[in-house]
């Protein structure tokens, strides 16, 4: 979405939080007022010494209650304002590339591994996750469950049928606006984080009723009517034995009691401000028009006998309410135990845990899918420029136009045309330091990531076929296992050979400066091997390289497995330019002295050794 269109969107929200904000004030200093009047009604006659105007008090305090549902509906306004004025800013920093300082990057979501782990590895040579990564950039969910979707979906595989249904939702919800900011602002209700939904789903799937929960309700109802008749027989017929008896049986009944209700109480008002939330988001979804057959799908699972999804847990949100209004003091000293009320309010949320628990999960579940898609949906239409790939069936297949990575600034970054050529090729992409091979490769590997995750890809054109992926780009030692840089290098390789020998014809292996940590010889002979090996069992790939010799591989492969490609350098005296264009055939020259010179490393680099 362009800047044009956020910019009144903008306005409107600021007006309307404004307006919202003058009336919360209005309204909070009449209330003041209407307070004021109310203690000098009390005070009045103990000072006239008459009965003062004690009915005008009725009429203050009811002014006092409306009021104050006004001054909530308008407070209610203000944050609601707030929250999609907070969402469009967010918009706007993501065009005008401040995203990279948003707080949520993702790293969280990594997989925990003590070892090797692949996962982690692709993650970090392709900055999937923690700062300016691929998570950062797409990410709009605010639920742990939105998070961990979106995440999933990064690291996951997708077959191409469902990548396809996604592609249409998230082209829908990109031409939503509306629908995105509603979500964006349920989302603002409340606190929530892995804390309130797992206390929630622990709380819905694994019942723990009250004993003798119909009985105690009963027995409670009959307790508390003979409270009352009681009283009444007292005050008419001055007979106070019976409300005494009464008033025993019940106290003891409210103690024997009062530990496992207020457990199980407990339990139920821990997630509170997560349900205010979760029952605006999937009234934000149930309220919606989607055309899309996977975002009908989605939808169709709120549906429950008639009862909207959003209506059910709204039904538990107000029960939770209840609870916590009990803990007023009066109420909890006098109303509170007399009517059991804690014990029947347990006894409804155990029914609606009964009847509706089971299905808690995956309405949330469909919380998190919605707001995945939104991520995307948004992603679309902040990039305008992006397209959808076209995902097809067979083996090898990756052609891209006006491929750019979608994690550089969009002024710096410089879109390429590139295809490979099918099960068994590989493209060797040289070129001097600093010319841009690596970044090219983690375009490459982007571009795959979010094409099988159904989401627009930074180019003109994508058509791809479903490929398992391994990469050897970021590859760093570790001091705590004893691995060094070349071994952890090569246990990277040992990976992406065992996937090309169990995924023939499926794997995408993407090798920046293969075995650079040894000499030119032994570099070479390995290098040729590892390619060798995986062209004869169908794998696709591209190796960088600046070792002018690694080009020479062209000659130890059937001729038409092999390209060459280059990205080049201009040196302008003792300045070096880069344009990051992909160019025909090999590199013909490096920049390594010329790079020391240009950084100002004063000493002679042309003495022999």
């Amino acid at each position: 979405m362009p800047l044009a269109e956020i910019a009144p969107r903008l306005e409107r929200r600021a007006a309307e939080k404004a307006r919202a904000t003058e009336e919360g004030n209005r309204l909070g200093n009449i209330r003041l007022i209407l307070a004021t009047v109310t203690l000098i009604l009390i005070l009045l006659p103990l000072y006239t010494r008459t009965s003062g105007p004690w009915w005008a008090l009725i009429a203050v305090a009811l002014a006092f209650l409306v009021l104050g549902q006004w001054h909530a509906r308008a407070t209610d306004r203000e944050r609601r304002a707030a929250s999609a004025l907070a969402y469009w800013s967010a918009e706007r920093d993501r065009i005008e590339e401040k995203w990279r300082d948003f707080p949520d990057e993702g790293r969280d979501l990594l997989p925990v591994s003590s070892g090797f782990d692949p996962r982690i590895g692709l993650a970090g040579d392709l900055d999937l996750f923690g700062k300016a990564s691929l998570f950062q950039r797409l990410s709009r969910a605010v639920t742990a469950g939105g998070r961990r979707t979106l995440a999933g979906w990064i690291l996951g595989k997708t077959p191409i049928p469902e990548a396809r249904a996604r592609q249409v939702a998230v082209v829908e919800l990109g031409a939503k606006p509306d629908f995105r900011e509603a979500l964006a602002v349920a989302a603002s209700v409340g606190v929530d984080g892995p804390l309130g939904e797992a206390a929630l789903l622990a709380w819905g799937e694994k019942p723990d009723p009250l004993p003798f929960g119909s009985l105690l309700r009963i027995v409670a109802v009959l307790e508390s009517v003979a409270l009352i008749a009681t009283a009444i027989l007292w005050a008419l017929l001055d007979r106070p034995a019976p409300f005494v008896t009464a008033l025993a049986v019940l106290v003891v009944t409210y103690f024997a009691t009062r530990l496992p209700v207020a457990s199980r109480a407990a339990l139920i008002a821990s997630p509170d401000r997560a349900l205010e939330r979760y029952a605006e988001m999937l009234a934000a979804i149930e309220t919606t028009t989607f055309t899309a057959p996977l975002l009908l799908e989605v939808k169709a699972r709120l549906a429950t006998e008639g009862v909207p999804a959003s209506t059910r847990v709204a039904s538990l949100r107000k029960v939770v309410e209840r609870l916590e209004s009990s803990k007023n003091l009066f109420f909890a000293l006098s109303l509170g135990p007399a009517t059991f009320w804690d014990l029947h309010l347990v006894l409804a949320a155990e029914r609606w845990q009964k009847t509706v628990g089971p299905r808690l999960r995956g309405w949330l579940q469909v919380i998190g899918e919605v707001e995945a898609l939104a991520s995307l949906g948004a992603y679309k239409a902040e990039q305008p420029e992006a397209s959808m790939p076209e995902l097809v069936e067979g083996e090898g297949v990756y052609r891209a136009e006006g491929l750019a990575h979608p994690l550089l600034d969009r002024k710096r970054a410089v879109a390429n045309d590139i295809e490979l050529g099918g099960p068994g090729s590989v493209l060797l992409l040289s070129g001097s330091n600093m010319s841009g091979k690596s970044t090219f490769l983690r375009a490459i590997g982007l571009s795959a990531v979010m094409a099988e995750m159904g989401a627009p890809v930074l180019a003109k054109g994508l058509r791809m076929s479903p490929v398992v992926l391994a990469t050897s780009i970021r590859v760093v030692d570790s001091l705590a296992q004893g691995a060094s840089h070349f071994y952890a290098e090569l246990q990277r390789i040992k990976h992406v050979l065992e996937l090309g020998g169990t995924e023939k014809g499926r794997l995408l292996y993407l090798l920046d400066e293969m075995l650079h940590g040894t000499n030119s010889k032994e570099r070479y002979i390995g290098a040729v091997a590892v390619i060798r090996w995986l062209s004869q069992h169908g794998a696709v790939g591209v190796v960088t390289t600046h070792d002018l010799s690694l080009a020479r591989v062209a000659g130890e492969l059937p001729e038409e497995r092999v390209v060459n490609r280059h990205f080049g350098d201009e040196v302008d005296g003792e300045k070096i330019h880069f344009d990051y264009h992909l160019r025909e055939g090999a590199v013909t020259s490096t920049n390594a002295l010329r790079l020391m010179r240009a950084i100002g490393i004063d000493i002679d680099l042309t003495a022999p050794p």
